[in-house]
């Protein structure tokens, strides 16, 4: 078990604490729903789904939340404006859980994010990301509409190697986010494919010993590309997938994208039982855990 020297933020938002030390806090997991291809939407665009069954996987990721001592942000994903708006005001109104603006298509991000500029759910919301990619307009708007929370991704195919992202964040990306006016800065190094993840869990250790922002990133977007371990059938998949996501957490992460919600029920017992072996060994170095929800004291 380790410690970092550098003093680390740990942000609250809409409840959920995330960042701190190894052992201090649960890894938040980051669900998606509503991504593309997702069989309970009827229409991307328009935003049609099928709510009840949308309802019944916010659900079931609360419950193993609550009984594993996890902590959620959700990941509603939009392929337009109008659908995205939809989505996020269907998570807002029935969960009480952080939620990312979320879509490939930048012009759709920025139009959710006009539409909850002063609204109640507005301080849940986190979003995601800015780029290397990023335009004046988006930091703009993400500074006029008053956004505090947002996801850095430090990640270019010029700038694969840690201590590059390290550079890229320190030139780029964490002016553009000051540019911006983010107070609550999110750094998510980005996964090419699953050798890749080691790559992005020493980045992740970099970007905390360096900066002591929360750092996380999302080895699901990989584990979709492995077809070699997806023939083998749903165990062999999971094991792979709960050995690539404690890796990151064995490096610091703060936060993981798990992919779709519906893994929920396996993923939060997996990383729960990482996040318990972390706290007890924080006794070494002086860590204990800053909630009595800890997964240290819900699973055993």
């Amino acid at each position: 078990m380790f410690k970092f020297n550098r003093t680390q933020h740990v942000y609250t938002i809409a409840g959920v604490d995330i960042g701190g030390q190894p052992g201090e806090f649960p890894t938040v997991l980051i669900g998606s729903i509503f991504y593309s291809k997702h069989k309970i939407v009827s229409d991307p665009l328009q935003g049609v789904f099928d709510e009840e069954k949308a309802l019944a996987q916010l659900r079931d990721e609360e419950e193993v939340a609550a009984v594993t001592g996890g902590t959620r942000i959700i990941d509603p994903i939009g392929d337009s404006g109008k659908a995205l708006i939809k989505y996020i005001s269907f998570c807002a109104t029935h969960t009480n859980a952080p939620i990312l603006i979320d879509s490939p298509v930048p012009e759709a991000r920025l139009e959710a994010l006009r539409h909850f500029a002063g609204s109640a759910v507005m301080p849940r919301l986190i979003y995601n990301s800015i780029a290397e990619d990023f335009t004046d307009k988006e930091l703009a708007c993400i500074k006029e509409c008053g956004i505090k929370t947002a996801i850095v991704l430090a990640f270019s195919t010029t700038a694969m190697r840690p201590k590059d992202r390290i550079k890229l964040l320190k030139q780029t990306l964490l002016p553009a986010a000051e540019r911006a006016g983010v107070e609550n800065i999110l750094i998510d190094p980005g996964v090419l494919d699953i050798p890749s993840v080691s790559w992005a869990a020493r980045t992740i250790y970099e970007v905390k010993e360096e900066f002591g922002f929360p750092a996380g990133c999302a080895p699901a977007n990989a584990l979709f590309m492995w077809d070699k371990v997806r023939q083998r059938g749903i165990a062999a998949f999971q094991a792979a997938a709960v050995a690539v996501y404690s890796l990151t957490q064995f490096h610091g992460a703060d936060f993981i994208f798990y992919g779709p919600m519906r893994f929920a029920p396996w993923i939060y017992p997996a990383c729960a039982t990482v996040d318990a072996m972390l706290a007890y060994g924080g006794r070494f170095s002086g860590v204990r855990p800053a909630t009595n929800n800890h997964p240290l004291f819900k699973i055993f």
